[in-house]
């Protein structure tokens, strides 16, 4: 039996499955890397997952937790990423 990965919300904290996050990788094109919505294999490298809930990007952005979980300095666009929430939110 193969069971899937295990993983961090860098807003909450919460552990759970990895389907149960939203992954975010970094686009090193810009400097600052911008934090962007990233998907599994097309964007390999370090990533930071985050619930799927307005509330955890939040706190995210507010405890800077992402230039922690990317090691760097970030740009943080939170007008992009709450949008990608809201859409996961709409198709569920």
């Amino acid at each position: 039996m193969v069971s899937e990965p295990e993983r961090q919300c860098v807003g909450c904290g919460r552990r759970g499955p990895q389907s149960g996050f939203l992954r975010l990788t970094l686009d090193r094109g810009v400097t600052p890397a911008r934090v962007v919505v990233g998907g599994g294999k097309e964007r390999m490298g370090r990533g930071a997952y985050l619930c799927k809930r307005q509330a955890c990007l939040d706190r995210a952005v507010r405890r800077k937790a992402f230039q922690r979980a990317f090691r760097t300095r970030v740009l943080v666009d939170e007008e992009e990423l709450a949008e990608a929430l809201q859409a996961i939110e709409a198709g569920a």
